[in-house]
């Protein structure tokens, strides 16, 4: 396994390759980059599994990294570092792919936990990848396969066997339209209809219905997600297709969306896909069909709502405290709704995506465990409608959970912060971990890694550092001698207090007195 280290200051790299544990999780080769330019062409010929890059460089930075990633749809595990805590860098690095995003100076153990869970969701998905060539492989000796790879290149706009539609009764230079039928919220009728079964069922139901007058083909888009397609050369393709959903609505138990495109040439097909892609993106959800078959012309302009508002809205929810916040943006984003009457998918999919930031940011900010997501699948019904009033409640409570988290935090941080006050007040005393966890009732384990992870060092180097600051300020009266200074401050050795002072300082008492 390789990595790749993008900073532009070495002495960042050289941090990140001491403090992980690379043993651990099978790294056999440290690469480096100063900058996203230099990176760009040792990714294209090493291929490393994670890639830590910082936000801000010179020529290419980690932003403009992560959109070329994402563009050249590279796989490796990229893990955003920087010294910026800014929500919005957040929220685009993992728009674009980021796996995690630390904060410097970097904590050993918060950067091993995100290297473990980094690689366990690497060789997760390279599991899954092994397991789905293999099946493709096996699948791709019979016919149906065969159609599907062929047609899946057609709508993608690669090369594909056209005569391979001839014998379907496809005539060459005849117009065609393209349909897309999603289907919807599988998860929750798994045990039922599992997902082969329903590609299985239901292509066979289809093509029944297309090949009756040799109207067209159905196959799976092998590179979509949960998607059948349609090639239909036949007339009157919105009732053929009303009919075909007809039909699929008193046999599958899960909801499905259908899309027509307008009627093209065979050249056409990629745009066909696209525009019944778009279709289905930008479908009214506040629109409640019986028959869930739209076409391009259903497709209607809108303003998009402001969601960065909203969710600065939110982050001052949680800094207040106040759910009803989100009862008030909720409010005003139904309200914008309303006026148009017109809320496509791609808007809610967009809120989507900006609650899930939002969760992220506040779950890292915290330090959870994890807050369980949502799958925005699950709130299609039966009938194909979106149920937008269970979503709402959805999330608020995962936001009341987040409120209820910061407070907990807050009054944890209370709590160390007057730990911190009660050492600034007693530093000359003798304190214990033991007189902090009976004194404020919390154990000596969590006072310890809570101090540190707020205050960046341990109690008895943080108390250390008091005595040592006041030793400062009592060295500026020339008449106390060392002995009493040390003793004012909780040394009773004055020995063990010079060596602690000169440790610290860089010099002695008497030469630091000397220069002052």
């Amino acid at each position: 396994m390789k990595v790749l280290l993008i900073d532009d200051e070495k002495h960042v790299r050289e941090g990140v390759k001491l403090l992980a544990n690379w043993d651990v999780i099978g790294v056999t080769e440290i690469l480096e980059a100063e900058n996203g330019a230099i990176a760009q062409e040792i990714i294209k010929k090493e291929q490393p599994t994670i890639i830590f890059t910082d936000l801000m460089m010179p020529e290419l930075d980690g932003r403009g990294l992560l959109k070329w990633l994402h563009t050249e749809n590279i796989k490796s595990k990229v893990i955003v570092v920087t010294g910026y805590d800014d929500y919005h860098y957040m929220r685009e690095a993992i728009q674009f792919g980021a796996s995690d995003y630390l904060l410097k100076p970097i904590d050993p153990d918060i950067l091993n936990e995100t290297l473990l869970k980094v690689v366990s969701d690497w060789n997760e998905q390279e599991k899954e990848r092994i397991e789905a060539l293999n099946d493709f492989r096996m699948l791709q000796e019979v016919l149906p396969v065969y159609r599907d790879k062929e047609l899946t290149n057609a709508i993608l706009g690669k090369e594909f066997n056209r005569s391979f539609l001839v014998p379907l009764g496809y005539e060459e230079g005849k117009t065609l339209h393209v349909s897309l039928l999603k289907l919807r919220n599988l998860e929750t009728f798994r045990d039922i209809w599992p997902e082969d079964l329903c590609y299985f069922a239901l292509l066979n139901i289809v093509n029944e219905v297309l090949q009756k007058h040799n109207e067209g083909i159905a196959f799976q888009n092998l590179q979509g997600s949960k998607e059948i397609c349609l090639l239909y050369w036949g007339d009157e393709v919105t009732d053929n297709v009303q009919h075909i959903a007809k039909i699929l609505s008193t046999v599958v138990p899960f909801p499905f969306h259908f899309a027509i495109s307008r009627k093209l040439q065979v050249e056409s097909i990629p745009f066909g896909y696209e525009e019944v892609v778009n279709v289905l993106q930008h479908m009214n959800i506040l629109e409640k069909r019986d028959l869930p078959v739209y076409s391009y012309t259903d497709v209607k302009e809108y303003n998009p709502i402001n969601l960065v508002e909203i969710v600065n809205l939110f982050e001052q929810m949680v800094e207040k405290q106040d759910i009803y916040i989100y009862d008030e943006v909720i409010q005003l984003f139904s309200k914008r709704i309303t006026q148009q009457k017109y809320l496509p998918f791609a808007q809610l999919l967009s809120l989507h995506q900006e609650f899930f930031i939002f969760f992220n940011h506040w779950i890292n900010k915290l330090s959870l465990q994890t807050i369980e997501e949502v799958n925005i699948e699950l709130f299609w019904n039966a009938r194909g409608h979106f149920e937008v009033g269970e979503y709402v409640a959805t999330q608020r409570e995962r936001v009341q959970s987040i409120i209820q988290e910061k407070n907990k935090t807050n009054q944890e941080l209370n709590s160390i912060e007057a730990i911190a006050n009660y050492i600034h007040q007693n530093y000359a005393e003798e304190i214990s971990l033991q007189e902090f966890s009976e004194k404020f009732y919390l154990s000596r384990e969590y006072i310890s890694r809570k101090f540190k992870q707020i205050y960046g060092v341990n109690i008895s180097d943080y108390i250390v550092s008091i005595r040592i600051e006041k030793a400062k300020e009592l060295l500026k009266f020339p008449n106390l001698k060392i002995y009493e200074i040390a003793g004012k401050i909780g040394y009773q050795d004055d020995k063990y207090f010079r060596k602690v002072f000169k440790k610290i300082v860089g010099m002695t008492p008497n030469e630091f007195r000397n220069l002052n």
